[in-house]
């Protein structure tokens, strides 16, 4: 079905101010949410803050108060600069649809620390995404092991895991071993963190000096099990195209499973690859058959 720009236009509203106002106005947000754009709005005042309290430090430097004050303010101006890398500007990722809309706290995720905690296993992320240990997009990869934590935690599907959503996102990746918090800890997305850090040389930043941090020295890869690759089965011209009117389904049903086994993948490559397939078999579908 065509549509005319004439048409187009006349579904739009004639003032521009109006457009732009409905086009910053997400369907998917709720009131009770704080705002992504508000918190970031925040960023300069408090780099002014630091900077403020830096000069005070520096007429005052024996002042341990003061001293205190400027490290507050210097955290806080790096977890802003996080923030903004990560989610800021023309970012594809937003903390609100890290999960369902009715499993998020009732604010959501638009605070400084949890989103700094996000922006910081992002970040770790992207390194593994860029030097091919991960196949999955870093957001993704969060968001299947939320999943996956979230739903060994629930003692029935129907369950709303709303009042401690937040706190598995704030332990996932923490050293819970020696909190008696482990409840929270996702060994696979533990091990990508410390992966990453290793290959980054900040491994000294990541926990306690257990053993398991230290095999991670060595880990090579993510140390979660993949499906092993399927083998190559050899189809013979006869188990394509067989002319003889005695071949049944019988026989046909297992040539069709051969050549599905032979055609999958060899592993589960993340939810991009799954995207990227059902994309391919939508354009074949759509290609003219030829006579």
């Amino acid at each position: 079905m065509n549509i005319s720009k004439e048409t187009v236009d006349s579904l739009l509203p004639s003032d521009e101010a109006a457009l732009r106002a409905v086009l910053k106005t997400s369907y998917y947000s709720e009131n009770s949410w704080d705002s992504l754009e508000a918190f970031l709005a925040k960023q300069e005042p408090e780099a002014l803050k630091k900077d403020e309290a830096h000069k005070r430090v520096q007429l005052n430097p024996s002042n341990d108060a003061l001293k205190h004050a400027h490290k507050h303010y210097a955290d806080n101006s790096s977890k802003f600069k996080k923030i903004r890398e990560i989610f800021g500007e023309g970012s594809e990722y937003h903390p609100n649809q890290l999960v369902a809309k009715r499993f998020l706290p009732a604010r959501g995720f638009c605070q400084k620390e949890p989103m700094y905690r996000l922006a910081c296993k992002i970040s770790d992320l992207q390194h593994l995404y860029n030097t091919g240990d991960l196949v999955m997009d870093p957001f993704d990869f969060i968001r299947w092991r939320i999943i996956k934590k979230v739903g060994s935690l629930l003692a029935n599907p129907w369950d709303n895991p709303k009042k401690f959503i937040r706190t598995v996102v704030y332990k996932l990746a923490d050293d819970s071993e020696h909190t008696g918090t482990k409840t929270y800890q996702d060994s696979v997305m533990r091990y990508a963190v410390l992966l990453s850090a290793a290959q980054r040389n900040h491994l000294g930043s990541y926990g306690h000096k257990s053993k398991d941090r230290k095999k991670t020295l060595k880990q090579k890869t993510l140390p979660y099990a993949v499906a092993a690759p399927r083998p190559r089965v050899k189809i013979s011209r006869d188990d394509i195209v067989d002319s003889r009117p005695e071949a049944s389904a019988a026989v046909a049903q297992p040539v069709q499973k051969r050549a599905r086994l032979a055609a999958g993948p060899p592993i589960y490559a993340g939810v991009n690859a799954y995207r990227a397939g059902q994309k391919q078999q939508h354009r074949s579908q759509q290609r003219p058959k030829r006579n």
